[in-house]
């Protein structure tokens, strides 16, 4: 009787929690709906909290070095791996476990029936087991090579803010220099007309001179999208949304470079870089997994403690207390052991390759960035260059079409070339900065700011 009683009032907490677990079943629709309208919000507070100013290029980098996904799942990945460090040393702690029961019979139930309880203690703690030491060893490399990873990735993500607010720069500037060369295209237009509707020139030229100011409001135009674009992404790499409105001040520190011929940047490339360091940790945690797989091989030793107490009245003590030393040795397990060591060797001359690998990668990446900063130096020299050129040639062939020596045509043409050198040349100038700001990242000394103190998630 009493069993059954206890039975059913056991079943219905049962059935209750699982009609609550049938109630609450996932809908999609709702659930997408909800993350949204959440997300959205706080995207908004987000924006609203950051963008309260046009931002400089080291505001931009400071709020990226904090809202950016990338950076925030490297340091998660680092906790991880501090908490993999942590469980690793408890190895060489002590385990205890504790029990308890309670056991009821009867022999006869209409006479008697019996009721006792039990409790017991275990302890062990490991005496002879080395292999704990590599592992926890491993273990410490692995959130060494963690937290390296996540300060890269924050020099990654310096790099990709630079470059995407460069690229908004640019395309701003080249909105207002096309927006200049319109309402300039514009007016030599309505003049032309005129001059054509009175004979004093072929109506094609006026035509022409139309089409230049048609084209140059698309180029416009489509310049204005490409704005939209490029402040769209800078905002994603910032964490922040990309439809939220943002000002940019254009301020920027004037990046230094590196001083040294090729050889000596490679060679302080290879003392600090990031990768290599990372490199330099992964070959030390193999090393560690080749002793650890030797020490299949050793016999291991624990000491433990026991004890027991029970209430059970037909017992022969009702306090028992064992303690000693176990001792395991693994004679023969089919060879495996043998295999994972093996394996373990050949892990480790794998990641001494790699290690070689990103030697020989970092070395050409600086090589092929420090050449660059060459090329866009240039580059930008030959656009101002090539401004001035045509700047010039367009200044003289309006004067030589004002005075009727040279077909408005070839004016027209001139103005053309001189707009679109402009163009370049505002491209060319920030090109260079991005050039200088990878060669930074190629060697491993790209700054990262501060983040902001971390705001509570919802």
């Amino acid at each position: 009787m009493r069993s059954s009683r206890s039975c059913r009032s056991l079943a219905i907490p049962l059935l209750a929690l699982l009609l609550a677990a049938g109630c609450a079943r996932f809908e999609p629709t709702r659930a997408r709906q909800e993350q949204t309208d959440t997300f959205s919000a706080h995207l908004a507070e987000r924006a609203e909290r950051e963008l309260i100013a046009p931002l400089s290029l080291e505001d931009c980098l400071v709020i990226a070095v904090s809202n950016n996904y990338e950076v925030r799942l490297a340091d998660l990945n680092r906790q991880l791996y501090r908490i993999g460090k942590q469980v690793a040393f408890t190895a060489f702690l002590p385990n205890v476990a504790a029990a308890a029961g309670y056991n009821s019979y009867a022999k006869d139930p209409q006479v008697t029936d019996k009721r006792f309880s039990s409790v017991s203690l275990d302890a062990s703690m490991p005496i002879f087991m080395p292999s704990t030491w590599f592992l926890y060893m491993a273990a410490r490399h692995g959130y060494a090579t963690a937290d390296i990873a996540a300060n890269y990735v924050r020099q990654g993500i310096v790099l990709q803010t630079t470059a995407a607010y460069f690229d908004l720069q640019a395309q701003r500037d080249t909105v207002a220099a096309l927006e200049t060369q319109l309402e300039a295209a514009r007016e030599l237009a309505r003049r032309v007309e005129g001059l054509a509707e009175e004979g004093m020139i072929a109506r094609w030229e006026g035509d022409q001179a139309i089409f230049a100011a048609e084209l140059r409001e698309t180029s416009l135009n489509q310049a204005r999208r490409q704005v939209t674009v490029r402040r769209a992404e800078l905002l994603e790499i910032m964490g922040l949304s990309p439809l939220a409105p943002i000002d940019i001040s254009g301020e920027a520190a004037d990046p230094v470079r590196p001083e040294g011929a090729v050889d000596e940047l490679v060679l302080q490339t290879l003392e600090i870089h990031p990768q290599l360091a990372m490199a330099d940790r992964q070959v030390v945690i193999q090393d560690h997994q080749v002793r650890q797989a030797f020490c299949n091989f050793l016999p291991t030793v624990n000491l433990f403690s026991s004890g027991s107490w029970t209430g059970n009245d037909l017992a022969a003590h009702s306090a028992n207390w064992v303690s000693g030393f176990q001792g395991a040795w693994t004679l023969f397990d089919g060879l495996a052991n043998v295999a994972r060591y093996r394996a373990a060797k050949v892990e480790r001359q794998q990641s001494r390759l790699e290690r070689e690998r990103t030697f020989l990668a970092v070395m050409v990446g600086v090589v092929a960035a420090e050449a660059a900063t060459h090329d866009a130096r240039e580059a930008a020299t030959l656009a101002q260059r090539a401004y001035e050129v045509a700047a010039a040639k367009s200044a003289d062939y309006d004067a030589k079409s004002g005075e009727g020596l040279l077909p408005l045509s070839d004016a027209l043409d001139a103005r053309a070339d001189k707009d679109l050198a402009y163009v370049d040349l505002v491209r060319s100038r920030h090109q260079e900065r991005l050039a200088l700001a990878n060669l930074e990242l190629a060697m491993g000394l790209t700054l990262t700011p501060e983040p902001h103190p971390p705001v509570a998630e919802e």
